[in-house]
């Protein structure tokens, strides 16, 4: 009787085995230290790190969305611009028509002079907006030694 329950226990554990196998297995790897970047010439591009080894190009529109980057309205699309927050398409497409009558915004707030856009449609979309220098850029990965001088 108790070599019986003994062979029982015994197979219930090996029946574990491969869910642990995958358990274990299956964890996510670490992440490379690598800022997301633009890589490759079109058409073969893609969004990699500098450690790719391709030429590095600027991210588009839609890929600054989806690396959760602000877009310049200064340079944005109108279907880039339609996908942020608080722009629908028609708004999207009224920036890009200001911005070609009137020239570049100097500033996010400068939107309110597109009609339709006002401080509560742009406090929406400000956090997905900024111009020229305020363009927030993936930081730069950190250097092996504080204070040691870049890489040649």
């Amino acid at each position: 009787m108790l070599a019986r329950r003994l062979a029982a226990l015994i197979v219930a554990l090996l029946a574990l085995v491969p869910a642990g196998a995958r358990l274990l297995l299956s964890r996510p790897s670490a992440e490379r230290p690598c800022q997301a970047e633009g890589r490759g010439v079109p058409p073969r591009h893609w969004i990699g790190c500098a450690a790719d080894g391709r030429p590095p190009r600027d991210l588009d529109g839609l890929e600054r969305l989806v690396l959760g980057l602000p877009l310049d309205p200064n340079r944005a699309k109108a279907e880039e611009l339609a996908l942020v927050p608080g722009l629908s398409g028609r708004l999207a497409a009224a920036v890009v028509a200001d911005r070609a009558a009137r020239g570049p915004f100097a500033s996010v707030e400068d939107l309110e002079r597109v009609k339709g856009i006002g401080p509560a449609r742009l406090a929406r979309a400000r956090p997905w907006l900024a111009v020229g220098r305020e363009r927030r850029e993936p930081a730069a990965p950190p250097r092996a030694v504080a204070g040691a001088p870049p890489p040649p």
